[in-house]
């Protein structure tokens, strides 16, 4: 038996194919009602219908109104121009409120159904480039990626994230002849990103005055493409270097991976391609020997696959991705969650594979804004680049200061714990509750607030039931005896909410956007809050009321935890 609006959606299917109209499942959307005395759900399905027959709207939603015949519907009306409102009995609220508190993963699965899963998925997010420390500017990525992952695990896709970090490039090239001039692998062991940072800095600041230094780096790393052996251990070298500081970062956020292939796992993968395209007609010449994709509007901008000079670019890396990532995960859907500066090129990008293959993979770009603190700049080539781990760091410091002022929790290591669960969850609640499509600045005051939209508050509430639990004695097992009657809007209200949870978590998925999860729990914490201020939970003026409001309080503390591991927020045991 299906769960949660996903039966009364079927309740309505049935109605309206009673009514004499015809009407695909998924085109019917409910929505809670705007206020609980017009009732609890609310449709607009008579409207695209009456437009479809060319019938008055009222007279549709009537017809499916008289239609309506089931136990769990308790009275429908018909409201404004035809908008169909449905009361829903108590025993179906009860039968829900029991599947959620029993278990989320079983209850989304029925709710949703086995139409919400029919796709494996690829993600990949973050992609450092490698001998760069990693700044705030890869929190977005990295942050909107990984909840990505998870949200879409949620929604019943089948998801394989995806590292590709970028070890290829000039860069090195400027590197490895920045290490020969001014410096040694001595001295870079000792601090390696501090000081690989800084060479990189000093060969820019040299070559603005020196331009045939840029020349002696490009040759540089043409000889370590040729496969130069005292050129590939210095890169090996670098890259090493490079991820001592990038692991444990992700370990510092919960980030993980099914795969990580930089860009030099694709060196020889590179060579099939462009045989391929070559064989294919895809790739023709260009300009001094190069090759070159013509885009189907002559207007445009050709894309080049090779320089002239035979070395390899980001496009011919990124189709040799492609490839791999098709051949090795046979996915219906591969996901690029990159900022909104590489849209272009990701059009590009997915022309020109499309033309060497026919395929029916999607490609997505999931794009996002940019951060910003104010003030300051984020460019790693002029040094002044704000690194992730000191980010994270005055999080923490901020966290604790506000714990050591507030928090219930008196011994320094529980401190130090919610210090981090705070200040890390503060960071990327601030990211993932705002449209990702918007820029982002960031504001340490309402971070770290306990009111308003903040993790803080969020942790807080869900801190606050396991309180009410651990204080009453109540164990969850208890729950399965216990019986709903609502009895006030404010019961009814938190109810609703909580059976919007699928809702949001399909929308999430399917829009790529985790700011629904977190403006809905956001909702559903003010909702409950509301509640727990105006009734009493433990001190109920009767049994009834009691069990009522315990499985209420039990069902919303379920759904804030699985929504904030959505977002990859732990929650706390006291605050």
């Amino acid at each position: 038996m299906k769960k949660n609006l996903a039966y009364l959606k079927e309740v309505l299917t049935t109605a309206i194919a009673k009514a004499g109209f015809e009407v695909s499942p998924e085109d019917i959307h409910l929505e809670k009602a705007p206020r609980l005395a017009q009732g609890h759900w609310a449709t607009n399905i008579a409207l695209m219908l009456a437009k479809k027959t060319g019938q008055s709207p009222h007279d549709v939603a009537s017809a499916i109104a008289k239609a309506i015949q089931d136990l769990a519907v308790s009275r429908v009306e018909v409201a404004g121009p035809g908008f169909i409102n449905l009361f829903v009995e108590q025993k179906f609220y009860t039968s829900e409120a029991h599947a959620l508190v029993a278990g989320l993963e079983p209850y989304l699965k029925q709710a949703l159904g086995p139409e919400a899963a029919p796709k494996t998925m690829v993600i990949e997010y973050s992609s450092p480039n490698i001998a760069k420390p990693m700044g705030v500017h890869h929190l977005l990525t990295t942050i909107i990626g990984d909840s990505l992952k998870r949200i879409c695990k949620a929604y019943g896709y089948k998801v394989f994230a995806e590292n590709y970090p970028g070890d290829l490039g000039t860069q090195f090239g400027k590197l490895m002849v920045a290490i020969h001039l001014w410096s040694s692998e001595a001295k870079i062991e000792k601090d390696p990103i501090n000081e690989l940072l800084a060479l990189y800095v000093k060969f820019h600041e040299v070559a603005e005055k020196d331009p045939a230094l840029e020349d002696t780096a490009r040759a540089e790393y043409k000889k370590f493409e040729d496969g130069d052996k005292t050129a590939r251990q210095m890169w090996k070298k670098i890259v090493d270097w490079s991820f001592k500081e990038i692991q444990p970062l992700y370990d510092r956020l919960g980030v993980t991976y099914d795969g990580v292939h930089g860009e030099s796992f694709f060196e020889e993968r590179m060579k099939d391609i462009l045989k391929e395209g070559r064989e294919k007609g895809v790739f023709v010449d260009g300009e001094k020997g190069s090759w070159i994709i013509l885009p189907d509007n002559p207007e445009d901008t050709p894309a080049l696959v090779k320089k002239s000079d035979g070395a390899s670019l980001y496009l011919t890396r990124d189709l040799a991705q492609m490839d791999f990532l098709e051949k090795e995960y046979h996915p219906d859907l591969i996901v690029w969650v990159v900022d909104v500066a590489q849209s272009l090129y990701f059009q590009q990008r997915f022309h020109a594979y499309r033309k060497l293959r026919n395929t029916p993979t999607e490609f997505v770009h999931v794009s996002f804004g940019r951060m910003s603190f104010k003030d300051k700049g984020m460019s790693t080539r002029k040094g002044n680049i704000i690194r992730l781990s000191e980010l994270l760091d005055e999080a923490e410091t901020r966290a604790l200061a506000l714990a050591r002022e507030k928090a219930e929790v008196s011994s320094e290591a529980e401190l130090q714990s919610l210090a981090r669960i705070m200040g890390i969850g503060a960071v990327k609640y601030n990211i993932l509750s705002q449209n990702r499509i918007q820029n982002i600045t960031f504001d340490w005051d309402k971070m770290l607030s306990f009111e308003g939209n903040s993790a803080p508050y969020l942790m807080y509430t869900a801190a606050r039931i396991k309180s009410i639990f651990r204080k009453g004695g109540i164990r969850e097992a208890d729950a399965k005896s216990w019986e709903l009657n609502l009895t006030s809007d404010l019961e009814t209200a938190v109810m609703l909410d909580l059976m919007m949870f699928p809702t949001m978590l399909e929308r999430a998925a399917t829009e790529y956007k985790p700011n629904h999860i977190a403006n809905y729990l956001y909702a559903l914490a003010q909702d409950f809050n509301t509640l727990y201020n105006a009734l009493p939970v433990l001190q109920a003026e009767t049994d009834s009321a009691k069990q009522t409001r315990l499985l209420l309080t039990l069902a919303v503390l379920k759904v804030m935890e699985h929504g904030l591991g959505l977002l990859s927020i732990e929650v706390p045991e006291k605050m």
